[in-house]
């Protein structure tokens, strides 16, 4: 399902695979970047969200969370720029270990195979030459989040034996050394890092182990951030938009969304490679398509 697509002034296309409503906001400056220089830029969401918590007032106007969590997901797109979302549908799987890991329709319970073909025909038609996910950890051990890496990253390695095939491959990442300084707090204040959520479901301690190396830092720019701030508006379900949890939101955002850290993992980075830019280092514009 497409919510709303613009056609490239240039042949440059990224895409941007993730699994729940409100994973494309740590992209979102990055996105709008792009689609200002002319540029094309995809999303694809795996899943409705459909299992997050949600506080009844939000449910009024919907018949149910995943068709809340879809409406939100629209306006932050919108509000992002992205020239095109593609939804696969699959009904979010809950954390590791849940019953909804089992439930008819989720993304994990899905076959590697089917999520592969689906991301490869988004892949085939609109011809990125960048791919942005998950790491192999889905950033947190989320199940929806590693299906989705597996499959982008399955799908990726499938069209570089055709002529026509994405030329960078990169990965979410953070900071690792201020990573193991979240663990050292965490461990002061006697906080056990491999139990940490509202349901002690949540490993930092395998997350921080798994992050991989900064290879690319972009800086944004401040008038990027801007369309970002109003998408996490959207996700009202999710996020606090209002009174001083917003304004903590808002320069929270400022703070550390301005710069876009990722891990280059296609082609790997070679022995003393200096930091890239931007995404597009290297790459040249490929032809539009004719619509």
């Amino acid at each position: 399902m497409a919510y709303h697509t613009t056609t490239p002034e240039t042949g440059s296309s990224l895409l941007v695979c993730f699994a729940h409503p409100d994973d494309e906001i740590g992209c979102g400056p990055l996105v709008t970047r792009t689609v200002r220089s002319g540029a094309q830029a995809t999303l694809i969401c795996a899943t409705n969200g459909d299992v997050g918590t949600v506080g009844e007032r939000f449910l009024r106007d919907y018949p149910s969370i995943s068709a809340l969590r879809l409406a939100e997901l629209d306006c932050a797109t919108k509000a992002i720029g992205f020239t095109e979302v593609v939804t696969l549908g699959y009904r979010d799987s809950g954390m590791m270990g849940s019953v909804d890991n089992q439930a008819p329709g989720s993304l994990w319970g899905a076959s590697l195979e089917e999520v592969t073909e689906r991301v490869l025909a988004v892949m085939r038609r609109v011809r990125p030459q960048v791919v942005i996910t998950f790491n192999d950890y889905g950033a947190y051990g989320h199940p929806d989040h590693i299906k989705i890496n597996r499959a982008t990253v399955a799908a990726f390695q499938q069209l570089q034996g055709e002529p026509e095939h994405p030329a960078k491959l990169y990965y979410t990442t953070e900071s690792g050394r201020m990573a193991r300084l979240v663990l050292a707090t965490l461990k002061v204040l006697r906080k056990d890092p491999r139990k940490l959520g509202k349901n002690h479901d949540v490993d930092l301690q395998a997350a921080v182990e798994a992050l991989t190396p900064i290879t690319t830092r972009v800086r944004v720019g401040a008038g990027n951030l801007t369309p970002t701030i109003a998408a996490t508006r959207c996700h009202a379900s999710q996020m606090q938009s209002s009174g001083l949890s917003g304004l903590a939101q808002s320069l929270g955002a400022r703070l550390f969304l301005r710069t876009l850290r990722l891990s280059r993992v296609h082609p790997a980075p070679q022995p003393g490679e200096r930091t890239e830019r931007d995404v597009f280092e290297g790459l040249s514009p490929r032809s539009v398509l004719p619509v």
